[in-house]
Parts: structure tokens; sequence; C-alpha cells
């Protein structure tokens, strides 16, 4: 029996799952494919969206705790076309109270069910840019609005580099950061990261909707054939959980990929947390206040 687990994490995968059938995982996150890779050593598919197969049995694991609201009801149905396709049984592994559970699945196959789009659309602008319009999908970050924190590293960002500039906009997300940048400065080569695959394709349709050419990349960390110290500007607007290790990977990044005299960004709520990070990466570190958030700014000697 084939069987594709989608909403698993590594730590969900026990024995007895694992011995259910011939397994493929897929997560919408590159971070946890390595991670299942590399404690299971069975075959994970990393993308946007359900890959297509001839599965007998599709099970999404969801829940309060696990995902949003949107980004579940959007994977149950993914996994009802794709079974309806497949000719497969659609299983709900649902970490939550039995009524969430029933609701959600009536939504999907109850009598009343009906298809809903997720895809979000807003707004937004920099002083000095061309406000744009930005499309976002379930499961990334700020999903259906503006992050204020990356609207805060933008306008910095936009504020202080000139035309022409070479930026890595790390931990993208739908693009805010490095379309708004590029919406301003003339000449920006862009460079886009991102660990999510809805994030990805988001920043791909905003790319191509908004005439601002990207090379956008799905990496859990900096891809080291392309942090070649050749980047003039790194902005980062990293998750602040994990103690600040997904901070410690987006320094790192910045170190690598900047060439001498390249200016590192990043936006953070508090920087008394985030300073002597950076300062292991960095010798010197200038905070800049905007809408609440702290911009620390260091230059690569």
């Amino acid at each position: 029996m084939k069987i594709l687990l989608t909403g698993y994490k590594a730590a969900d995968l026990d024995k007895k799952l694992l011995n259910a059938g011939e397994i493929t995982c897929h997560v919408l996150d590159i971070y946890h494919r390595h991670a299942i890779e590399k404690v299971h050593h069975i075959k994970t598919i990393c993308s946007a969206h359900l890959p297509e197969g001839d599965w007998d049995e599709i099970r999404l694991r969801t829940g309060p705790k696990l995902m949003s609201g949107e980004l579940a009801l959007d994977m149950l149905q993914e996994c009802a076309a794709l079974a309806k396709r497949c000719g497969a049984k659609v299983v709900l592994d649902f970490a939550g109270r039995e009524r969430d559970r029933n609701s959600l699945w009536d939504k999907v196959f109850g009598k009343d069910a009906r298809a809903r789009s997720f895809e979000a659309r807003w707004t937004a602008s920099v002083q000095g840019g061309r406000p744009i319009e930005l499309a976002s999908l379930p499961g990334c970050f700020c999903h259906r609005r503006a992050d204020d924190g990356g609207l805060a590293l933008a306008e910095v960002v936009a504020r202080e580099v000139p035309a022409g500039v070479k930026l890595l906009d790390m931990g993208c997300g739908c693009g805010l950061v490095g379309f708004l940048v590029a919406s301003k400065v003339e000449g920006v080569e862009l460079v886009m990261v991102d660990s999510h695959s809805r994030a990805v394709e988001a920043a791909e349709m905003n790319s191509k909707r908004l005439g601002l050419p990207a090379e956008i990349i799905l990496a859990d960390s900096g891809t080291p054939a392309r942090m070649d110290g050749s980047f003039d500007v790194f902005a980062g607007n990293p998750p602040y959980y994990s103690e600040y290790r997904i901070a410690e990977v987006f320094y790192d990044t910045a170190r690598r990929a900047l060439k001498p005299g390249g200016v590192c960004y990043m936006v953070c709520k508090n920087a008394a947390g985030l300073e002597p990070v950076a300062r292991q990466y960095f010798d010197n570190i200038e905070i800049v206040n905007r809408r609440n958030y702290c911009i620390l700014k260091s230059i690569k000697a």
C-alpha cells in the first residue's frame, strides 16, 4: 500500500506508522524534510502542493497547535482533490477536540462543502517607492497582512542603500522586504531565500506580477554556492524561537554572503536578545529604531 503523509514532522513518525506501507512524506518546509530524512531515511518531498502519485491512502496530520485553520482547510482540500484523482482514501490525523476535527472534515467532505481559495492580496509601500500589491498563501509568515517588522526593515534598507546593489533577502516570505526595496531603489539585483515552499511560490508569483526579477531559492540555510562574498546588502527577518539558533544561521549566512564593506540589516523586537548573537559575527553594531522594532545594522570588515 502506497501512503502519502503530509503535515507530519520527524517526531510524529513512529514505527507502527512507518511499517503501514510504502511511505512517502510531504512537507511544506525544507527544514522538516531534512529532519525526516536524517532520522528516518525515508523519501520526503518538499513542495508547495501535494505531489501526484498512485496513492492508496493520504494522511493529513493537523490541529490547532500544529497549523493555522486556513492552512489546515487548504491542505485537506488538496488531499480531497488528489484522492479523487488517484482513488485514495483520506485519513485525518487530528490533534485536538473531536468537534473541531468533525467541523474541519465537514467543510471539505460534508453535504455543504465548497472549494475555497485562501490566497490573500494586500498593498504595501515605503516612502519614495510605488505602492505594490503582494499576494501570500496559507503557510506564509503573516499571511493576509504586511508584517510590521518586515515593513520596518524594508523602510530602513530602502532609505539607506544606493542604486545598483546586490541584495540578499533571507527569510523572504512572500517577498515583502526585497520587493519593497526594489520598488524604490533602481537596479537592485535581488536574491531571496526561504525554507518554506509556499513562501517561495508566493515570492515567485509576486516577482512575475510586479515585474521585479529575483532569484528565489528554497533553502533552510544560505546555499553555499551562492553565499560567495559578492553581496552588498543582507536583509534578514528571522523567527525568534529556538533560543536564537535560527538567527545564528542568518548571521552566519550574512557573514559569508557579504563582500567587505557590505551591510547586514537584521530586524527584531528587542535588541537586547539579538545583539550578543550579532557580536559573534560582526564587530560593529548600530541599532536603528523603526515602528517599535530594532534594526541591527553591521558592516563587514
